[in-house]
């Protein structure tokens, strides 16, 4: 017995200390060495520059015909600015000044990304008033530096365009002069370049004098704005397309976001072959519609199944959460072929206007000389033309 209990003591003994052994190899420290440890690291998503454009635009009876220029234009100044590299977020604010005693002093319209909506906006500008010079220059530059929503950053190009034939009432005593705007604008980090109507002797020294005062341009152009409308044999083409693209908007919201998504998509339909080119290129470049299209609002996170059935486009309020998503993703396939196929057409168009546009003269007029400066400005955020 004896015996019997001194061999399990040892059998115990022996256990314990292989134990100990095992436990002490396990819980040994690796020496640190002079070898320099990778780490992995996930480079942060690059920021998009931008580039914020505020329009202050003279609508007095006298600017018909740059509103209307404007009006054709829009659309092709957007299109020549998705195109650079890297493609920037554009977001473009009006401003209509007039003067004391007409219909209006300003209008304004805050920054918008919808580039439908800055057209909706621009088609309801018409000349009127004025008959007297100078005009309210001081309140146009003021709305457009104190009311509107800027952006900060160092990859943000601040930009306003004046456009007027008359010079500024700076004799009034009650607000700022457009010398003290410009100063106001140079320290926000705004640049005002200035685009003279006509040949009014009083108004271009104080347009160059606005311009010089915050690092600007200053441009002069035709009365009526000196746009040249450039037809293309592929116009009528691309505005079918374009009428198809506005086909896939799947007009979501409240009663009053569909309403205006309807008025967009009407803006569409009627605009010229050579501006429904433009729209439709542009809309192709940014794979973007309006900003109450359910396809876009999809695309920025929002889920199908939590909105609300009432909100949804009228046609699909019957559907099943399945028949949904299947209806959904087919007018998704549509609009991605559709984009794809304008792309094609839009590069071929783009090629013939480089000589058509040069031999016609385009680059005088308003859209030209609003291209040509933005593509130098846009150098300060790192995007080329």
């Amino acid at each position: 017995m004896e015996a019997l209990a001194a061999s399990a003591i040892a059998v115990c003994c022996l256990a314990l200390a292989i134990h100990s052994t095992s436990s002490t190899r396990t819980a040994q420290i690796v020496p640190a060495t002079d070898e320099p440890v990778q780490v992995a690291v996930t480079p942060a998503p690059a920021v998009r520059p931008r580039i914020e454009v505020v329009f202050v635009l003279d609508t007095t009876g006298s600017m018909s015909g740059l509103l209307e220029g404007a009006k054709q234009k829009i659309w092709a100044i957007a299109n020549r600015l998705a195109s650079g590299e890297p493609r920037p977020e554009l977001r473009v604010g009006l401003v209509a000044y007039r003067d004391r005693g007409d219909e209006y002093v300003t209008r304004k319209s805050d920054f918008s990304g919808d580039m439908d909506a800055v057209y909706a906006e621009l088609l309801a500008y018409q000349a009127g008033g004025g008959g007297d010079t100078p005009e309210h220059v001081g309140q146009g530059l003021h709305d457009a530096l104190n009311a509107m929503q800027w952006s900060a950053g160092d990859n943000v190009l601040r930009l306003v365009f004046l456009v007027g034939d008359a010079p500024p009432h700076d004799d009034y005593q009650d607000g700022m002069t457009t010398a003290e705007l410009a100063a106001q604008a140079r320290a926000k980090g705004i640049v005002i370049n200035t685009i003279q109507c006509g040949s009014m002797a009083e108004t271009t020294p104080a347009w160059q004098r606005i311009a010089a005062a915050t690092g600007g341009q200053f441009a002069s152009i035709a009365q009526d704005g000196g746009v040249v409308a450039v037809a293309t044999p592929y116009d009528v083409q691309l505005q079918a397309l374009n009428n198809e693209l506005a086909g896939t908007v799947l007009s979501w919201g409240s009663v009053s976001q569909k309403m205006a998504s309807q008025v967009k998509l009407g803006n569409r339909a009627s605009m010229s072959a050579s501006a429904a080119a433009e729209a439709a290129s542009y809309s192709a470049k940014t794979a973007t519609m309006n900003a109450e299209d359910l396809l876009g609002a999809l695309d920025g996170g929002k889920d199908l199944a939590e909105i609300p059935r009432a909100e949804l486009p009228e046609d699909m309020q019957a559907m099943s959460a399945g028949e949904r998503a299947d209806h959904v993703a087919n007018v998704r396939r549509k609009r991605d072929a559709l984009n794809e196929q304008i792309r094609a057409v839009a590069a071929e168009r783009e090629a013939y206007l480089k000589d058509a546009e040069r031999a016609a003269g385009a680059g005088a007029g308003f859209d030209g000389q609003v291209l040509e400066t933005l593509r130098k400005q846009a150098e300060a955020v790192g995007v080329a033309y």
